[in-house]
């Protein structure tokens, strides 16, 4: 942007230049012409007339000569600005529509990345409750376990881990059995 406006600071300065130097010179004079070689010259192309003194008749209207070449230049950088303001402008105008391009990707691309932050925030919440529920599962389980070895070893002290053997504890049976048969038979009696 900064060149396309020294560009047309320059292009019109030059074109101020133009006027004012037509201004000066006339109009006549601004017609390009081919190099004029006039007949009896020497070989520079000049003529006697040419190598004799000047004598100022009228008023001094500058070198008619000299501002063709002056005009010609400044036609030449007034088209070289206006070829600087078009390439730069187009260059621009490319530039212009490559960010834009890249604005629009960026904000697709940071739209679609805050979605996926979102899912992936929200499969995180899971997976931490998951984590908690499954802690709760373990230390259930294991105060489960706790008791039930407990349990089992005030069993085991009842069942297996007593101080009778296997004979003894027969012979406790056979005793017991023995003492409920006469309490039966104390009892059948007893109804008669």
């Amino acid at each position: 942007m900064h060149t396309i406006e020294e560009s047309d600071a320059g292009k019109e300065a030059v074109t101020q230049a133009v006027e004012v130097l037509k201004t000066f010179y006339g109009g006549a004079a601004f017609l390009q012409k081919a190099a004029y070689v006039p007949p009896n010259s020497d070989r520079e192309g000049k003529t006697v007339a040419d190598r004799a003194p000047e004598v100022f008749d009228e008023d001094y209207k500058g070198s008619q000569e000299a501002s063709k070449g002056i005009i010609g230049l400044l036609n030449v950088i007034l088209s070289d600005f206006g070829r600087t303001e078009t390439t730069v402008g187009e260059a621009e105008k490319d530039a212009q529509t490559a960010f834009k391009k890249f604005e629009g990707e960026t904000k697709t691309s940071i739209s679609d990345k805050e979605a996926l932050v979102k899912t992936k925030e929200g499969e995180v919440e899971k997976v931490q409750q998951a984590i908690v529920d499954a802690k709760d599962a373990i230390k259930s389980a294991t105060d489960l376990k706790a008791t039930s070895l407990q349990e089992l070893e005030k069993l085991s002290a009842m069942c297996v881990d007593g101080t009778e053997s296997y004979a003894e504890r027969k012979e406790q049976r056979e005793k017991e059995i023995a003492a409920l048969k006469e309490a039966i038979t104390i009892l059948d009696e007893w109804k008669d």
